[in-house]
């Protein structure tokens, strides 16, 4: 997977039983979290809900970290504005090793059913976008066959393009997963899309940022 670049997706899929490759799951009690690091919202100051755990590979380019664990707030029911990257509504963590232990944490967190996850093979999304020009197929044709679950690529934005700047104003962040609501039913809207954002010019474990679009 050497000649992969930043356009090449991988679409998440449920795992079974003759999948190959467990990258990670959605929902569940995240592994490795320990009391003290399991984020509060910084709005309501309640513990957040997990979300999703995703592991790096070769579908996953986190840096030096192994992991990332994403949670958000669903104490308020959004007034605490979940959806914005910035407000500390919501929160990615990035673990540099990979610990499988169960921890206890806060039990008034709502907590999503787990399931586990895979991948299919790498997309070019280049060639997808590719069919406008040569064949003709609608931007949104083309768009939609790229609207699902999936690790690196381009954003699908539902209201307009929200990629957020690295605050070093070097750049705009990298998308590395893409989540709906087809997989596992997170409460940010039927049909909304959550998206979270590492910034490549920041090697410390607050490099990711989450945000959503509803649906």
């Amino acid at each position: 997977m050497s000649d992969l670049t930043p356009w090449h997706s991988f679409r998440i899929r449920k795992f079974k039983s003759d999948s190959k490759v467990d990258i990670g799951a959605y929902g569940g009690h995240p592994r490795g979290i320990r009391a003290h690091q399991w984020p509060r919202c910084a709005v309501c100051g309640a513990p957040m809900c997990h979300m999703a755990q995703i592991d790096s590979g070769p579908w996953l380019n986190l840096g030096a970290y192994q992991r990332m664990t994403v949670f958000i707030c669903h104490a308020t029911g959004g007034r605490c504005e979940d959806w914005d990257p910035w407000k500390g509504a919501n929160k990615v963590l990035l673990s540099k090793m990979r610990d499988e232990n169960l921890y206890d944490g806060p039990p008034t967190v709502r907590v999503y059913r787990r399931q586990m996850l895979t991948i299919d093979t790498p997309l070019d999304e280049r060639a997808v976008m590719a069919q406008v020009r040569t064949n003709g197929v609608p931007v949104k044709d083309a768009l939609e066959q790229l609207r699902h679950d999936k690790l690196g690529g381009g954003a699908v934005w539902l209201h307009g393009d929200d990629t957020p700047a690295s605050p070093t104003g070097q750049g705009p962040m990298r998308l590395v997963l893409q989540m709906t609501t087809d997989v596992v039913k997170f409460d940010i809207t039927t049909g909304g899309m959550g998206y979270v954002f590492l910034d490549p010019y920041d090697a410390s474990e607050n490099a990711c940022r989450l945000l959503w679009q509803g649906g």
